[in-house]
């Protein structure tokens, strides 16, 4: 009787450090999934300024990280990095040595400065806003933001009274032309007699080039209506020293006076959950298009001042209403500056069109 208890309880006891052992293993193989996870769930994230600019990539910032929190992903941030190979190709390169697999270059020439870096490195998706650049890593993405230039077009032009309206732009690409093209389709839907008066500065941010910009608009042409593509508001400031109204870019909040019309708005957290959603999922992304617009509710404006009149707001809201219902901001006869007509009477410019192939300026846009 007692050998059985014995033989017994020798059993019970090495089972019950098997037991024990197989949990701890259990437990650490458990560590190690979920540090497997978490170091998967990370994403790099690279910024032309800093985090807090008031603008653009305070915005992308904001965007990514809600989206990035949503979906319990890290973010490793790069900020201050400039559009050059060099600054850009290391930091990058850094990234993927910490075993990045999925880096967000936020402006817009980045792609191409370190075309060499991403071609060798087939197994890092990368993700930025040039539609023209191409690699098989590489996804474009977007937001339609001609359509909320297109709603501010429609302020510019109910709210002038000179019919001369402002616009500073940074770089000739696609994105920034179809902005300015939008812009100035909505104001001629409200006002046919309006003009548009461009100037480019060649920067994103250079505060004393936009200033000088902004100032020979207003002096020069007599506008009174100024708007902007620039990363951030030193056009706006400008605007609010001269008593002119102002449309800003990226602007979430109005910091200024009733002077600031509106802002174009981007939700990028509504961008950014769709594409690292389905990177996190290992999704079949080669047909996604990550262009999102006013269906989605990706793109709008900010905020109204409350110089504009109630009229011009309910016009807007019925012209949201109607493009999230299919109408198109490029459809019918368009006719550039050049006298080229560039869309006919029943047609709509296509979606590649718009995002590889626009690079002009319609009819009422003038360069100085």
């Amino acid at each position: 009787m007692k050998s059985r208890i014995t033989v017994a309880a020798i059993i019970a006891v090495v089972a019950f450090f098997s037991l024990l052992y197989m949990t701890f293993e259990e437990a650490g193989n458990d560590k190690k999934m979920q540090k497997s996870v978490a170091q998967k769930l990370r994403v790099g994230f690279i910024l032309l300024s800093d985090t807090a600019d008031n603008g653009w990539n305070e915005t992308h910032y904001k965007g990514a990280k809600i989206a990035c929190d949503s979906l319990g992903a890290q973010m490793v941030v790069a900020i201050d990095v400039p559009e050059e190979t060099a600054p850009l190709a290391k930091v990058v390169k850094d990234m993927i040595a910490d075993s990045i697999k999925i880096i967000v270059l936020t402006s817009y020439n980045y792609p191409k400065k370190i075309d060499g870096v991403i071609g060798a490195h087939p197994d890092v998706t990368f993700y930025g806003g040039d539609w023209k650049f191409k690699a098989p890593n590489y996804k474009p993405y977007f937001a339609r933001t001609y359509q909320a230039r297109y709603l501010a077009g429609i302020i510019a032009g109910a709210m002038t009274k000179t019919n001369h309206v402002g616009y500073v732009a940074a770089m000739k690409n696609s994105e920034v032309y179809r902005g300015i093209d939008a812009f100035a389709i909505g104001a001629q839907s409200v006002n046919p007699n309006v003009q548009v008066y461009l100037r480019w500065t060649h920067f994103w941010d250079n505060e004393e080039i936009e200033t000088e910009a902004a100032n020979a608009l207003i002096d020069s042409f007599n506008v009174d209506v100024i708007s902007l593509h620039q990363d951030r508001s030193h056009v706006v400031e400008v605007a609010e020293a001269r008593g002119v109204y102002s449309i800003g870019n990226h602007v979430e909040k109005n910091h200024y006076s009733p002077k600031m019309l509106s802002s174009i708005d981007v939700n990028w957290n509504i961008i950014y959950k769709g594409v690292f959603q389905d990177f996190f999922q290992n999704k079949n992304t080669e047909n996604m298009d990550y262009w999102f617009g006013l269906d989605k509710d990706a793109v709008g404006l900010a905020f109204y001042s409350n110089e504009i009149p109630d009229s011009i707001k309910v016009r807007i809201q019925n012209t949201i209403q109607r493009i999230k219902d299919g109408y198109h901001v490029f459809t019918g006869k368009i006719v550039d500056n050049k006298g080229h007509v560039r869309c006919e009477e029943g047609e709509t410019i296509s979606d590649d069109a718009l995002r590889s192939e626009m690079e002009w300026l319609i009819n009422g846009v003038v360069e100085q």
